[in-house]
């Protein structure tokens, strides 16, 4: 008798505890779903880098003799950076310089000789016109007019050869000239000068070194051409354009955010990661700096067109996956659901959710479990 007393009250609590589950509606709070305008808060990772950051090398081959400069120094367009040993050079200018002189007196010397051979030749022709005027007469012989008439246009051929060597001297001098500015001009090379106003982020040599071209000898960057550029999903190209405003926290101060507009949208999306990248241009730049610091981007962007976003905190989990407790004729069921972006305190839902449903309370919440909407709102 006892033993089904018992058991009947087995029986009582759990029925009371059934229709405590599934019979009476527990009070639950919820949000009813509607299609509305969504602000999106795309983020993405960022790097700090410059639109203007030139690597110094050298142009000529030779042994780094000073360096004026070091890292975090800030120097000026046309500021000396470094100097190379000009030693051989200069040696090899003071020659090129006196072979050059040596060629302009030669082109004098030949200039002298040409007129020279030309009054000569003068005279030869003054000469022969005489002889051919007595040879008229008969008052020279044949003989003798001729060897006058050799003599002439021996002359005169002298006088064209003179021109050719004076040719020949200016032509050298010339070669002699030009090859004493190009030493000059490698004697300049030397001397390092920096091509832009910037700041030194990095040198890589030391006094000593032998510095060939295309050997990085520092980098200089100027501040106002930082940048940042970010990476974002090729879905969120749509909702992205230049002018729209951000927020950059970067890793060293994630609590400082700092306000920047995007500059240029890239037209090339990756295709291993379908990401592509936006250059972002800063209001301000954080007054401790360094090229490739990591940063963290966010872009308030509305979406293209109306979309379903609901609060966070009705977001879920079951079994590894985010969803929602979603009610149906008075009772729950969970609801896998895609997200989307983060939007203030809410959070868009691409895919598992349409306009109309109420969205539940996750606390407390089990399949099939009786309900009545207390509220709807966020």
């Amino acid at each position: 008798m006892v033993r089904y007393i018992f058991l009947f009250l087995v029986v009582l609590a759990a029925a009371g505890l059934f229709s405590g589950w599934y019979v009476w509606p527990a009070d639950v709070e919820a949000y009813v779903v509607q299609q509305r305008p969504v602000v999106r808060e795309i983020a993405g990772p960022g790097l700090l880098g410059s639109n203007n950051q030139v690597v110094v090398t050298a142009r000529i081959q030779a042994f780094l003799a000073e360096v004026r400069v070091d890292q975090n120094d800030v120097v000026k367009a046309g500021d000396i950076l470094a100097t190379l040993n000009s030693t051989e050079l200069e040696y090899q200018l003071a020659s090129a310089v006196a072979t050059s002189r040596a060629a302009e007196e030669t082109v004098q010397e030949s200039q002298l000789e040409g007129d020279r051979l030309a009054i000569a030749a003068a005279t030869a022709m003054a000469d022969l016109n005489r002889r051919k005027a007595l040879l008229g007469k008969q008052t020279v012989s044949k003989s003798e007019f001729d060897a006058v008439e050799s003599a002439q246009k021996q002359a005169a051929s002298q006088v064209l050869r003179a021109g050719v060597t004076v040719e020949r001297a200016k032509a050298q001098a010339a070669a002699a000239a030009a090859d004493v500015e190009r030493l000059r001009s490698r004697l300049a090379e030397t001397t390092i000068r920096s091509p832009i106003d910037g700041v030194v982020v990095s040198r890589s040599r030391t006094v000593g070194d032998l510095l060939s071209p295309g050997v990085e000898l520092m980098q200089i960057v100027d501040p106002k051409s930082l940048l940042v550029f970010a990476r974002f999903d090729e879905s969120a190209m749509a909702s992205l354009h230049p002018g729209q405003v951000a927020r950059v926290a970067f890793s060293s101060n994630p609590q400082r955010p700092y306000p920047a507009s995007i500059l240029r949208i890239g037209r090339q999306v990756d295709q291993e990661t379908r990401e592509f990248t936006v250059d972002l241009k800063l209001d301000e730049v954080p007054a401790s700096w360094a090229v490739g610091q990591r940063a963290n981007v966010v872009i308030e962007a509305g979406s293209p067109s109306p979309g379903i976003a609901v609060p966070q905190r009705f977001l879920a989990r079951s079994e590894g996956r985010v969803g929602l407790w979603v009610a149906h004729d008075g009772r729950a069921y969970w609801s896998p659901v895609s997200l989307g972006y983060a939007s203030g305190t809410d959070i868009e839902i691409t895919r598992g959710l349409n306009a109309g449903d109420v969205v539940l309370n996750p606390a407390g919440r089990f399949q099939y479990q009786s309900v009545a909407i207390r509220t709807a709102g966020k």
